[in-house]
């Protein structure tokens, strides 16, 4: 089996929603609040954003994140126009914004990172008042290897900074081989109620892509 194309960006697949009494704003280059967002805080990252979630979360905050692309800074073989990914979550403060965790991923080669725009969301899953934020995206490539789909959770279950944890699906290249799943060690350690998001989070990513 060879994926050379991903699920497209539909811009419904996610709308402005609430989680308990968090309220959770998404927006894409063609909305209005898209453009106010950057005019009033910059855009603290590479490249450009595909997308932006807003989240306010009572007794905490605003925090945004930002999942942009950029130009690659090396040259790749499966796409006429490569893209490095980078993600970051930001606390808004006073007009300004705190780093709170970040993301990257590159191009190169035979590799190409691609976000699942679809299936990178925002919920409350285990109802602590506080979101998780799950990015997915999809590494494709060339050759006989399996090719890694992954979920990774950023979560602040209490503590100072968020924690990063991950769930990869491989999905196999060739027939006779076996899609497995790999979880690290931080996301054993997750709620029950998160790990089964995310894991129905990589398992629908993971149709959509077959």
């Amino acid at each position: 089996m060879i994926f050379r194309k991903l699920l497209p960006v539909v811009a419904c697949a996610l709308s402005i929603s609430s989680f308990a009494q968090i309220r959770t704003g998404v927006y894409f280059s063609s909305d209005k609040q898209y453009n106010e967002i950057i005019e009033d805080v910059g855009n603290p990252l590479s490249g450009s954003p595909v997308m932006i979630v807003k989240s306010f979360v009572p007794n905490f905050g605003s925090y945004i994140w930002f999942l942009n692309e950029s130009k690659s800074k090396s040259p790749a073989y499966l796409d006429e126009k490569p893209k490095d990914l980078h993600a970051g979550i930001f606390l808004e403060d006073h007009g300004g914004l705190i780093p709170q965790i970040t993301f990257k991923d590159f191009a190169g080669g035979l590799s190409q990172p691609k976000y699942l725009i679809n299936f990178c969301e925002v919920g409350d899953a285990n109802k602590d008042g506080f979101p998780e934020f799950y990015l997915t995206y999809f590494e494709e490539s060339d050759g006989l290897d399996a090719k890694p789909l992954k979920v990774i959770v950023y979560t602040n279950l209490g503590e100072k900074t968020f924690t990063k944890s991950k769930i990869t699906g491989w999905i196999p290249f060739q027939e006779e081989d076996q899609y497995r799943e790999e979880k690290d060690p931080n996301f054993k350690l997750l709620p029950k109620a998160i790990s089964l998001k995310a894991e129905k989070i990589l398992k629908d990513a993971k149709n959509g892509i077959n």
